[in-house]
C-alpha cells in the first residue's frame, strides 16, 4: 500500500540539499508527513513517482538557491529531464500550496519560462540560517495548510493540558500562598494596631496621671499658699488689733493718769483752800458782823 504524503519538498541537490533534509527532519519531529526523494521513492519510474506524490500532496515546499535555475541556460538543456522543473510544473498545474523557501543569494530571474513563470506570484518566505526557528515556526503556523499527525496532536494537547493543569497548581500555590501571606501580614497589622492602641491607652493614662497629679499638686501648694497667706493676714490682723487694743489701753491709762493728776490737784488745792480758811482771824468776821 503506497502512503500518502502531505508535504513535499522540492529541491536542488546541488546548494539546497541541505536545508531540504533539515526541512524534512524538523517536520518529520513535529509529526509531519514529509516527502524526501531519497528516503521515501519507492520502486517505479523516477518521473511517474515524483509527478503522483506531487499530486497527492497538500504542500509543496520548493527550496530556492542561487543556482538552482542555472541549469536552464546549460547547452543541450532539456526541460523533461530537470526533475525539479517537472516537479513545479506538476504542482503549478495541481493547484498545489506552493511555498518557495528562498535561500541567502537567490534573485527571480527577470524571465521565467512560461510553464513556471506563476511561481513569481507565489509568497515566497526567506530562510535565513540564523532566524531559522522563528521563519520555520512561521511557516508552520501561517503558511502549511498540513497538520501534524493525530498521535503529534494528542501528545502535544497532553503537553498542553499538563502545562495548564501545572499553572494551574503554581497559581493555586501561588494564590495558597499569597493568601497566607496577606493573613500573616494581616495578623501583623493587627497586633501592630492592637500594640499601638495599648500603648496609646498607656500613654494617655500616664499623660493623665501625670496631669491629675500636677493638679493635685497645684492645688495643694494654691491651698497652702493660700492658708500662709490667711494665716498671714490673721497674725498680721492680730498684732494690728492688739496694738490698737494696746494703743487704746495706753491712751486710757495715759487719760487716767492725767485724771488722777487733776484729780490731786484739784485735791491739793481744795486742803489749801480750807487751811487758810482755817487761820484767818475771827475778828475780821467780827467786824463785818459789826459794821
Amino acid at each position: 500500500m503506497q502512503k500518502t504524503f502531505k508535504i513535499f519538498i522540492s529541491y536542488r541537490r546541488k546548494g539546497g540539499y541541505d536545508t531540504a533534509k533539515l526541512l524534512y527532519d524538523r517536520l518529520r519531529l513535529d509529526g509531519y508527513s514529509v516527502f524526501f526523494d531519497i528516503d521515501a521513492l519507492e520502486n517505479g519510474n523516477f518521473d511517474n513517482e515524483l509527478e503522483r506524490k506531487v499530486k497527492k500532496c497538500k504542500d509543496f515546499l520548493l527550496v530556492l538557491n542561487s543556482g538552482i535555475f542555472e541549469r536552464f541556460r546549460e547547452p543541450g538543456y532539456n526541460a523533461k529531464d530537470d526533475w525539479v522543473r517537472q516537479e513545479i510544473i506538476c504542482a503549478l498545474q495541481s493547484n498545489k500550496n506552493i511555498i518557495p523557501l528562498v535561500l541567502d543569494g537567490f534573485v527571480f530571474p527577470k524571465r521565467l519560462p512560461d510553464d513556471i513563470k506563476d511561481l513569481n506570484r507565489k509568497n515566497s518566505i526567506d530562510l535565513n540560517p540564523i532566524h531559522f526557528d522563528a521563519v520555520y515556526e512561521k511557516m508552520k503556523d501561517s503558511f502549511l495548510l498540513s497538520k501534524p499527525c493525530l498521535r503529534v496532536r494528542l501528545k502535544k494537547q497532553i503537553r498542553f493540558f499538563m502545562s495548564v493543569l501545572f499553572l494551574a497548581f503554581l497559581s493555586l500555590v501561588f494564590y495558597v500562598f499569597m493568601v497566607h501571606t496577606q493573613a500573616k501580614e494581616a495578623k501583623i497589622i493587627a497586633d501592630s494596631v492592637i500594640l499601638a492602641k495599648d500603648a496609646e491607652v498607656a500613654i494617655l493614662k500616664d499623660s493623665l496621671r501625670v496631669a491629675k497629679e500636677n493638679e493635685m499638686a497645684i492645688v495643694r501648694d494654691s491651698t497652702r499658699i493660700s492658708k500662709n497667706v490667711e494665716v498671714a493676714m490673721l497674725k498680721d490682723s492680730m498684732i494690728d488689733a492688739k496694738d490698737a487694743e494696746i494703743e487704746v489701753l495706753r491712751d486710757s491709762i495715759a487719760m487716767y493718769r492725767r485724771w488722777l493728776q487733776n484729780s490731786r490737784q484739784t485735791a491739793n488745792t481744795t486742803t489749801t483752800k480750807k487751811t487758810t480758811a482755817a487761820t484767818i482771824p475771827k475778828k475780821t468776821t467780827t467786824a463785818k458782823k459789826t459794821k
